[in-house]
């Protein structure tokens, strides 16, 4: 057996012990028990999707990252949107290069497909023929957008309709991936030899297929996953001890800003933790609705007892939210609006190009 085959096993082993990297169908069947004691308790099968009125589905599926951007109303507070510009599937070139000048933006820059899952097409463009190319093979709305360095994190924010301030349950490291070259292996070989970047061996291979063989000179990083997203490589750790009260006034005065939303996670970048910590400084990149689950679980090493009891935690509050807004009048949506939406999203195709599309399975975004 060669050196290559053991390291392969050893990294397919690993995926299958971490249950961070196990697949929704695995992870989430004690959550789903749990579910259902909660819409017994509350008399009410799809009250988790209830929680967010001012969303499609409270942001279950089918949800658009540019409408929901649009949705933020008034004067930037603490937190600001990161810039970004909304185009039409089929969208020309001039027009983002138009943007990017009034704005003062140059490359590299980042595209999204407006209905992703994952991040699932996302991709950070260096330069304007690849910008170009992924325009072109696009199968979706399109969502353009600044971008910005720092250190990116999830935060999950929540708020009671009947309650003037909100909470932050959750709050998450996202760090990217990249291995350090030694001047003699190939990239084949660092990824091989790096025990984190090995189980991640099926995308990184793929992802970098034309490149393998090269030979890195000393010292020279490489990017492997410049992305935060957990199943494109990103490590998460837990970061529930940064939370301030500067921290939650500032996203209790964004969550304001937004009629409609009372539970979600935001991903931001922020240029330090001591930017964050005084809540000042920071810029959201998107907000994902009932669906972003408290990526803190994801930390490498952590118990799975206690992610289990996080995600229970964590569907409850949806559920008591969402019976909040029906007392209210708010109508939850039914199973086959639902069912209908699910298959939608997952039926979608965001782009022709092999290169955007290789992405692993795993729970978390």
């Amino acid at each position: 057996m060669t050196w290559r085959t053991k390291r392969l096993l050893w990294g397919r082993w690993q995926r299958l012990i971490r249950w961070e990297f196990w697949p929704v169908w695995a992870v989430y069947p004690p959550v789903f028990l749990w579910w259902v004691i909660e819409a017994l308790r509350h008399g009410g099968w799809t009250l988790w999707t209830n929680c967010n009125p001012g969303m499609l589905a409270s942001g279950m599926a089918m949800e658009s990252k540019g409408e929901i951007l649009d949705a933020f109303e008034g004067d930037e507070g603490k937190v600001r949107l990161a810039k970004y510009l909304r185009l039409q599937e089929g969208a020309d070139f001039s027009e983002m290069a138009s943007w990017m000048t009034d704005q003062g933006l140059s490359f590299p820059i980042v595209l999204k497909p407006d209905l992703g899952l994952r991040g699932q097409g996302v991709e950070i463009v260096k330069d304007e023929a690849a910008a170009r190319r992924w325009l072109a093979e696009c199968r979706d709305e399109i969502v353009v957008q600044e971008m910005i360095g720092g250190i990116e994190f999830g935060v999950h924010w929540a708020r009671f309709p009947d309650e003037k301030g909100g909470r932050i349950d959750s709050l998450c490291g996202k760090l990217t991936q990249s291995i350090t070259a030694d001047g003699s292996r190939t990239l084949e070989e660092l990824i091989l030899a790096d025990d984190r970047a090995v189980m991640m061996a099926g995308y990184y291979l793929s992802k970098y297929e034309d490149q393998l063989s090269r030979v890195l000179a000393e010292g020279e990083e490489f990017d492997l996953a410049p992305i935060g997203t957990h199943s494109r490589g990103a490590v998460f750790t837990d970061e529930r001890k940064l939370v301030t009260p500067e921290l939650l006034a500032a996203f209790d005065e964004l969550g304001a800003r937004y009629e409609g939303f009372h539970f979600g996670r935001y991903d931001v970048k922020v240029p330090s933790v001591e930017d964050f910590q005084a809540g000042k400084n920071i810029a959201v990149l998107e907000l994902n609705g009932v669906t972003g689950e408290p990526a803190h679980i994801y930390q490498p090493g952590y118990p799975w007892w206690k992610g289990m009891r996080d995600l229970c935690l964590h569907f409850s509050t949806a559920t008591k939210i969402g019976a909040a807004h029906r007392d209210l009048g708010v109508v939850p949506p039914t199973f086959g609006e639902l069912w209908e939406l699910t298959r939608a999203h997952a039926g979608k195709d965001y782009l022709e190009v092999d290169e955007f599309k290789k992405v692993e399975s795993s729970p978390e975004s």
